[in-house]
């Protein structure tokens, strides 16, 4: 290794200064200066931006030590895109991103990055060790994403920075301290130990250290120097000194959490009591990160669960984290309904307060998860996140009638990228189509069929149309089969038939739901399509509507067995929830029920005999069987589109047709 000159071992290094695009961005005045405006110019010309409009910016600021994230609005000139920006008077660096149409520029190699000046003309404090904090590959996920991956930068290089930081500004080294360690000691450098320990003695004997400093001496123990004890320690003296505190704050965090089943609703009551939750917005520890949502949804559900209903949510709907809200609506809501254990009139009222708190997420960046992210960009990642809330909410105001409210639901987030999933293209077409949009419905249905990414809804609909123009069913078939992509058919094909094996199936004899026993070794001579599912298994579920597709297409053919093997059910009166599930969704499919397995002791025996001799586990799966008794297909999963599976399991089908 090369010998590391560093400032917290030897005073002096020599100056070097930084490089940065000033072709793409320029900045007047040239040199900008904290706490006046600068006008930002961009000009997209030679860039990856060339003929994209319009441009959208974000800028980046290392102020105050902290990180933030900004939009720029940027006004189209004769000579490209410019905004005027106010810079705060804290701020050291300064990084730009320029987008537009989905695609950003970041400045390449040189970057679109600038050191701030104090009005004096010296660097500003902190914009050397920002700027190496930015490119080090140790500090992602603490950093926003404001670079390329071109720039990234060794620690040895970091520790350059470092030395220039405290060259210029010796006033730097209680405000670096941590991540210059953290640097240092990724460097390998064999006075790291002795160095850190000497700068945790530095910071620890401050008259004026902060909470936040001496939380730092706790982790430079603990995650550089390996030393528990003294991290434990540390934080013992840092809750007696702050007893109201974020670190005696995370020592309840990781109490509630360890708390036992059933017990962690009182800490929770003393927890919120001593810290208010409003004043710890924005905490970003280690603790945090790890354990504060895993516990705050626990002390959820076992209320909840314990009393069986959900008006526990309206006292906790205010002070949940994003994702907990969006967990809440998924499993409170949309799996407890599917799963019968709560009552639409009970759900709705919740479905609603839910999606309503994690919409106003969008204009709230308390979340520590926000930082890194401009005003626009969190509106976006919070939208990108609630899809399924949204449109779960969406589909319990079409069962009720109001499909306008649906709609609305709907069109909220029909730009992100799950709503290209055929569930959310189906209710959207069946929404605009109920409420009077005739012509979108068509066409987001047409455009899901050329995806295949068709539902029966979907179907229903382009059928309708065709008979209308038409004034006959005749003809809809080979103009639904049209319609799809001959190339995107193509590429699924092939990839089928990458897929064939050949194995011996196991033998079984199960009992069918409408009555009757289901023997494999009756079936020589047909080909078998087997389905894996179960009545608690959502994907299992959601791929019923393909399932029938296909099954309905060899209806009549006598050499082709569609069975649906339920299989590792647990309640007592799984054949009666069999049942339900397959008449609220007007299913006709011929149900077998999996056998008790001698070795597991659960209703899994023939799902047991199939994931060994194919090597998978988990379900839905599915098998398909040749005229032979050889298992010629495996598909593990659900993709998500009816109309695709549907293909996948007949052109399976006909290829064994094929073969004889």
């Amino acid at each position: 290794m090369n010998k590391i000159k560093m400032a917290f071992v030897m005073p002096c290094v020599l100056f070097s200064g930084m490089a940065f695009s000033q072709q793409a961005m320029k900045l007047s005045p040239e040199r900008a200066i904290a706490g006046d405006s600068v006008t930002i110019s961009y000009n997209p010309e030679n860039t990856r931006l060339k003929g994209q409009a319009p441009v959208s910016g974000v800028i980046y600021l290392y102020n105050n030590n902290q990180w933030e994230a900004h939009d720029l609005q940027m006004k189209m000139t004769d000579s490209g895109w410019v905004t005027r920006y106010y810079l705060p008077e804290k701020t050291a660096l300064l990084v730009c991103n320029f987008s537009a149409n989905g695609i950003t520029d970041k400045g390449g190699t040189l970057t679109y990055a600038t050191m701030l000046s104090t009005r004096d003309g010296r660097q500003m404090a902190t914009a050397y060790a920002a700027w190496a904090f930015l490119r080090t590959p140790s500090f992602i996920g603490e950093v926003p994403p404001a670079v390329d991956d071109t720039v990234k930068i060794t620690n040895e290089v970091a520790m350059f920075w470092m030395n220039n930081e405290l060259r210029y500004h010796p006033e730097s080294r209680r405000l670096i301290f941590y991540n210059a360690m953290k640097i240092l000691k990724s460097t390998g450098e064999k006075r790291a130990d002795t160095i850190i320990r000497r700068e945790i003695n530095y910071i620890s004997s401050l008259k004026d250290v902060t909470e936040a400093e001496l939380m730092d001496v706790s982790k430079a123990y603990r995650n550089l120097l390996g030393d528990r004890n003294r991290a434990d320690s540390m934080n013992n003296v840092i809750i007696a000194r702050f007893p109201s505190g974020v670190a005696a704050r995370d020592a309840m965090v990781f109490k509630m959490f360890k708390g036992p089943a059933g017990g962690r609703y009182p800490i929770w009551q003393e927890f919120v009591k001593k810290f208010p939750p409003q004043q710890f917005e924005g905490v970003n520890t280690e603790i945090q990160q790890m354990y504060y949502n895993k516990a705050f949804r626990s002390v959820v559900y076992e209320k909840v669960m314990a009393g069986k209903n959900l008006q526990y949510l309206d006292e906790i709907m205010d002070v949940a984290p994003f994702e907990a809200l969006t967990e809440f609506h998924r499993l409170l809501i949309m799996n407890a309904l599917a799963h019968d254990e709560i009552k639409l009139a009970d759900a709705f009222p919740y479905s609603k307060k839910l999606v309503e708190r994690i919409e106003a997420y969008a204009t709230n960046r308390s979340d520590a998860a926000s930082r890194f992210y401009s005003p626009l960009q969190w509106k976006e990642q919070v939208l990108k996140f609630a899809l399924p809330a949204f449109m779960g909410h969406a589909s319990l105001l079409h069962k009720q009638g109001d499909d306008k409210a649906a709609l609305q639901w709907m069109e909220k987030v029909k730009e992100q990228p799950g709503a290209e999933r055929a569930d959310f293209l189906s209710l959207y077409a069946t929404l605009l189509e109920n409420t009077g949009r005739h012509a979108d419905a068509m066409q987001i249905a047409e455009n899901a069929t050329r995806s295949n990414k068709a539902t029966p809804e979907i179907i229903a609909l382009l059928k309708q149309e065709y008979v209308r123009k038409h004034k006959k069913e005749t003809g809809f078939d080979a103009y639904f089969e049209g319609m799809k992509s001959a190339d995107v058919l193509s590429v699924e094909q092939e990839a089928l038939r990458a897929q064939l094996i050949r194995k011996q199936a196991p033998g079984f004899k199960l009992e069918q739901l409408t009555g009757g026993v289901a023997d494999l070794a009756k079936m020589k001579g047909k080909i078998v399509v087997l389905d894996f599912w179960a009545t608690w298994c959502g994907p299992c579920k959601e791929a019923m509507p393909g399932m029938q597709m296909a099954a309905d297409k060899y209806s009549k053919d006598k050499n082709v067995n569609f069975f649906f093997i339920a299989t590792q059910e647990t309640k007592p009166d799984y054949r009666d929830q069999i049942k339900k599930f397959l008449q609220s969704k007007n299913l006709h499919l011929n149900v077998l029920l999996d056998a008790k397995s001698s070795t597991s002791g659960h209703l899994d025996d023939t799902y047991n005999k199939y994931a060994q001799t194919l090597s998978f586990s988990g379900i839905p799966a599915k098998a398909i069987i040749d005229q032979h008794g050889m298992i010629r297909w495996l598909g593990i999963g659900y993709k998500g589109s009816p109309s695709a599976l549907a293909d996948e399991i007949s052109y399976i089908i006909e290829l064994l047709k094929k073969e004889g």
